[in-house]
Protein backbone atom coordinates (compact mmCIF):
# COMPACT_ATOMS: atom_id res chain seq x y z
CA UNK A 1 0.00 0.00 0.00
CA UNK A 2 2.05 2.84 -1.00
CA UNK A 3 -0.91 5.37 -1.10
CA UNK A 4 -2.91 5.97 2.51
CA UNK A 5 -6.58 6.23 2.05
CA UNK A 6 -6.54 9.61 4.66
CA UNK A 7 -10.79 8.96 4.57
CA UNK A 8 -10.56 5.61 5.64
CA UNK A 9 -7.63 5.79 8.09
CA UNK A 10 -9.07 8.97 10.13
CA UNK A 11 -12.69 7.06 9.80
CA UNK A 12 -10.42 3.84 11.71
CA UNK A 13 -8.99 6.45 13.56
CA UNK A 14 -12.26 7.87 15.21
CA UNK A 15 -13.65 4.42 15.93
CA UNK A 16 -9.96 3.20 17.78
CA UNK A 17 -10.29 6.82 19.49
CA UNK A 18 -14.10 6.03 20.64
CA UNK A 19 -13.12 2.64 22.23
CA UNK A 20 -10.63 4.10 23.37
CA UNK A 21 -12.05 6.35 25.48
CA UNK A 22 -15.04 4.39 26.53
CA UNK A 23 -12.87 1.75 27.92
CA UNK A 24 -10.78 5.45 29.98
CA UNK A 25 -14.51 6.34 30.69
CA UNK A 26 -15.50 2.98 32.44
CA UNK A 27 -12.03 2.46 33.88
CA UNK A 28 -12.03 5.98 35.46
CA UNK A 29 -14.97 5.86 37.02
CA UNK A 30 -14.18 2.86 39.17
CA UNK A 31 -10.41 4.21 39.49
CA UNK A 32 -8.69 5.23 42.50
CA UNK A 33 -5.06 6.25 43.00
CA UNK A 34 -3.18 4.30 45.73
CA UNK A 35 -2.89 5.98 48.82
CA UNK A 36 0.63 5.82 49.02
CA UNK A 37 1.34 7.64 45.82
CA UNK A 38 2.01 11.92 46.02
CA UNK A 39 1.05 13.42 43.15
CA UNK A 40 2.10 17.60 42.64
CA UNK A 41 -1.74 18.14 41.67
CA UNK A 42 -5.12 16.37 42.50
CA UNK A 43 -6.45 14.15 39.94
CA UNK A 44 -9.84 15.08 38.73
CA UNK A 45 -12.71 12.68 40.00
CA UNK A 46 -15.15 10.79 38.04
CA UNK A 47 -17.62 13.08 36.64
CA UNK A 48 -15.18 15.95 35.38
CA UNK A 49 -12.85 13.28 34.02
CA UNK A 50 -15.56 11.60 32.22
CA UNK A 51 -16.84 14.60 30.45
CA UNK A 52 -14.05 15.58 29.21
CA UNK A 53 -12.97 12.53 27.78
CA UNK A 54 -16.66 12.27 26.26
CA UNK A 55 -16.32 16.21 24.98
CA UNK A 56 -12.63 15.35 23.69
CA UNK A 57 -14.35 12.16 21.71
CA UNK A 58 -17.22 14.55 20.16
CA UNK A 59 -14.80 17.31 19.47
CA UNK A 60 -12.13 14.69 17.34
CA UNK A 61 -15.29 13.09 15.58
CA UNK A 62 -16.24 16.32 14.46
CA UNK A 63 -12.76 17.21 12.92
CA UNK A 64 -12.26 14.19 11.76
CA UNK A 65 -15.15 13.90 10.02
CA UNK A 66 -14.61 17.93 8.64
CA UNK A 67 -11.40 16.39 7.48
CA UNK A 68 -13.50 13.74 5.16
CA UNK A 69 -15.39 16.14 3.94
CA UNK A 70 -12.74 18.00 2.60
CA UNK A 71 -10.74 17.92 -0.57
CA UNK A 72 -7.38 19.19 0.66
CA UNK A 73 -5.03 15.67 0.94
CA UNK A 74 -2.74 17.66 2.72
CA UNK A 75 -5.27 18.75 5.48
CA UNK A 76 -6.27 14.56 5.57
CA UNK A 77 -2.56 13.84 5.74
CA UNK A 78 -1.64 16.29 8.55
CA UNK A 79 -5.16 15.41 10.41
CA UNK A 80 -4.18 12.15 10.36
CA UNK A 81 -0.30 12.62 11.24
CA UNK A 82 -1.30 14.62 14.45
CA UNK A 83 -3.71 11.38 15.37
CA UNK A 84 -1.30 8.87 15.24
CA UNK A 85 1.35 10.82 16.47
CA UNK A 86 -1.08 11.94 19.89
CA UNK A 87 -2.32 7.61 19.97
CA UNK A 88 1.65 6.87 20.33
CA UNK A 89 2.58 9.36 23.02
CA UNK A 90 -1.23 9.04 24.47
CA UNK A 91 -0.59 5.25 24.68
CA UNK A 92 3.03 5.82 26.18
CA UNK A 93 2.25 8.45 28.67
CA UNK A 94 0.23 8.64 30.56
CA UNK A 95 -1.28 4.79 30.34
CA UNK A 96 1.74 2.32 29.58
CA UNK A 97 3.74 4.42 31.65
CA UNK A 98 1.53 5.03 34.64
CA UNK A 99 0.52 0.90 34.66
CA UNK A 100 3.95 0.47 35.37
CA UNK A 101 4.86 2.80 38.04
CA UNK A 102 1.49 1.99 40.12
CA UNK A 103 1.84 -1.84 38.83
CA UNK A 104 -1.75 -2.32 38.48
CA UNK A 105 -4.36 -1.71 35.32
CA UNK A 106 -4.76 2.22 35.07
CA UNK A 107 -8.03 3.57 32.63
CA UNK A 108 -7.41 2.97 29.15
CA UNK A 109 -4.10 0.42 29.36
CA UNK A 110 -6.17 -2.19 27.39
CA UNK A 111 -7.03 -0.51 24.18
CA UNK A 112 -3.37 1.80 24.41
CA UNK A 113 -1.59 -1.88 24.07
CA UNK A 114 -3.79 -3.83 21.73
CA UNK A 115 -5.09 -0.89 18.91
CA UNK A 116 -2.90 2.41 19.68
CA UNK A 117 0.54 0.46 19.42
CA UNK A 118 -0.19 -1.34 17.06
CA UNK A 119 -2.11 0.90 14.43
CA UNK A 120 0.68 3.25 14.86
CA UNK A 121 3.40 0.69 14.53
CA UNK A 122 1.81 0.12 11.02
CA UNK A 123 0.39 3.60 10.22
CA UNK A 124 3.38 5.73 11.31
CA UNK A 125 6.01 4.95 9.20
CA UNK A 126 4.40 4.65 6.16
CA UNK A 127 2.68 8.14 7.25
CA UNK A 128 6.12 9.50 7.87
CA UNK A 129 7.37 8.52 4.30
CA UNK A 130 4.85 10.81 2.51
CA UNK A 131 6.21 13.96 4.02
CA UNK A 132 8.63 15.28 1.68
CA UNK A 133 11.11 16.80 3.21
CA UNK A 134 11.07 14.60 6.28
CA UNK A 135 11.38 17.47 8.34
CA UNK A 136 7.88 18.55 7.89
CA UNK A 137 6.40 15.78 9.54
CA UNK A 138 8.20 17.04 13.15
CA UNK A 139 7.35 20.27 12.78
CA UNK A 140 3.52 19.67 12.48
CA UNK A 141 4.12 17.02 14.81
CA UNK A 142 5.59 18.65 17.95
CA UNK A 143 3.59 22.00 17.51
CA UNK A 144 0.38 20.11 17.00
CA UNK A 145 1.12 17.64 19.70
CA UNK A 146 1.11 20.49 22.03
CA UNK A 147 -1.59 21.83 21.08
CA UNK A 148 -3.45 18.70 21.50
CA UNK A 149 -1.94 18.78 25.05
CA UNK A 150 -2.87 22.43 26.15
CA UNK A 151 -6.44 22.10 24.80
CA UNK A 152 -6.65 18.31 26.58
CA UNK A 153 -5.57 19.85 30.15
CA UNK A 154 -7.56 22.90 29.73
CA UNK A 155 -10.73 20.81 29.14
CA UNK A 156 -10.12 18.90 31.93
CA UNK A 157 -9.59 21.66 34.14
CA UNK A 158 -13.29 23.41 32.59
CA UNK A 159 -14.69 20.10 33.31
CA UNK A 160 -13.50 19.99 37.14
CA UNK A 161 -14.63 23.96 37.79
CA UNK A 162 -17.70 23.23 36.16
CA UNK A 163 -18.51 19.35 38.60
CA UNK A 164 -16.58 20.06 41.39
Amino acid sequence: MNELNYNKQLLICGVIFTLHNIEESVGYAHFTFPDNINLPFSPPTAQPMVWSIVSITVIAWLIFLFTVWSKKENLKQDVFAVTITVFLINALFPHIVSAIVLQRYTPAVVTSVLLYLPYTFVMLPKLYRSYQPRSAYFKLAVTWVLIVALMTVGLQLVMKFIFE
